[in-house]
């Protein structure tokens, strides 16, 4: 199953180009992981982040550009998870133009749960695994 978002592309994400600005693939995806949390999970992001004082800061990425998005595109954005690890997370996400379906941009993006104090890797609890199995990639 794919956690599902559309996103506008804005002034802001283009450059000088009228294209997407790389960068901004990657807080698009950044806001489609927070908007799977606010979601889905059992607790929203900023919840996570200030209150229980837990992230999962970013450790690899890997991209393609594979078609342009400009300013005014809606981009349909799919993400998946493709790997749950003790403390970490592999997620795939899937940018789609939505006027033809062009398959525009793509990322795995690996990230690791941390305590934000300690900075230390924390294990993913059982709910958040189970969370996260609902929406693994079946190979």
């Amino acid at each position: 199953m794919a956690f599902t978002s559309v996103r506008k592309i804005r002034f802001d994400d283009v450059d000088g180009a009228g294209i997407v600005y790389y960068p901004q693939f990657f807080h698009i995806c950044h806001e489609v992981f927070e908007d799977f949390f606010d979601e889905v999970a059992q607790h929203s992001y900023p919840e996570m982040i200030v209150k229980d004082r837990l992230g999962f800061p970013t450790v690899a990425i890997q991209s393609q550009f594979l078609a342009p998005l400009r300013y005014g595109d809606l981009a349909v954005v799919q993400m998946r998870v493709s790997a749950v690890g003790k403390t970490s997370l592999k997620m795939k996400y899937e940018f789609f133009r939505k006027a033809d379906g062009v398959k525009c941009f793509d990322a795995d993006i690996t990230t690791v749960l941390i305590n934000l104090d300690s900075h230390d890797p924390i294990p993913l609890d059982d709910a958040m695994k189970a969370i996260m199995e609902n929406y693994l990639v079946k190979s």
